[in-house]
């Protein structure tokens, strides 16, 4: 153990035996710890079982939801890089082996190479490795970071706090609020958004 992410090591605590906590609220739908966890499981069963392994990348697209930090962290959990993707990306532009959507209306398999590879569990991964294509900017990188604040964030006794968040999960900051909340067994309250579902250019009609 380690050689394990420390970050993979305690977000798995975390949301195992954080129970009915709440962990993420937005208007009239909540998700417990304990949901949360179940729900990240399903996830990484699903990646595992469409070959995502690691050395591949990821790309995420969907909005702030819960599901959108829970599939970056299945990801992780089979070794793969994660790229989020903020709306006014191109798809196109990006060097992913699959393209999965957060957004529980849609598919979650957006694009992806075809390739398939072993369905074996793999050992814990040491590291983690994120990426944000964030509009007119060069992709901001995080790795390190995750295993700091898995150092540093201790959870808080008593009641949740309440983290509202309004800056997207794809975006740098976001990602970390949510991140910090996560380990300290708060509950992320989810800001509105606008769902504007981002589009290859192939997807596109003349003259668009």
């Amino acid at each position: 153990m380690g050689d394990s992410s420390l970050f993979l090591t305690r977000i798995l605590d975390v949301l195992c035996d954080g129970g009915d906590k709440i962990a993420f609220a937005h208007r009239s739908r909540s998700m417990s710890y304990r949901e949360t966890f179940d729900t990240l499981r399903r996830l990484h069963a699903t990646l595992k079982s469409e070959g995502i392994s690691p050395g591949q990348t990821v790309a995420i697209t969907g909005g702030n939801m819960p599901e959108t930090i829970l599939l970056q962290i299945a990801a992780q959990l089979r070794g793969a890089r994660v790229i989020h993707v903020e709306n006014g990306v191109p798809l196109d532009d990006l060097q992913a082996d699959h393209v999965l959507s957060s957004d529980p209306d849609g598919p979650l398999l957006l694009a992806g190479n075809g390739a398939k590879t072993s369905h074996a569990d793999i050992v814990m991964p040491g590291k983690v490795e994120t990426l944000f294509a964030v509009e007119n900017g060069e992709p901001v990188r995080y790795d390190e970071t995750y295993e700091e604040l898995a150092r540093t964030i201790e959870p808080h006794t008593g009641e949740p706090q309440r983290i509202l968040l309004i800056a997207p999960m794809s975006h740098p900051i976001g990602n970390r609020i949510t991140v910090k909340a996560l380990l300290a067994g708060d509950t992320v309250v989810l800001h509105e958004r606008t769902r504007e579902p981002l589009r290859s250019a192939s997807a596109q009609g003349p003259g668009e």
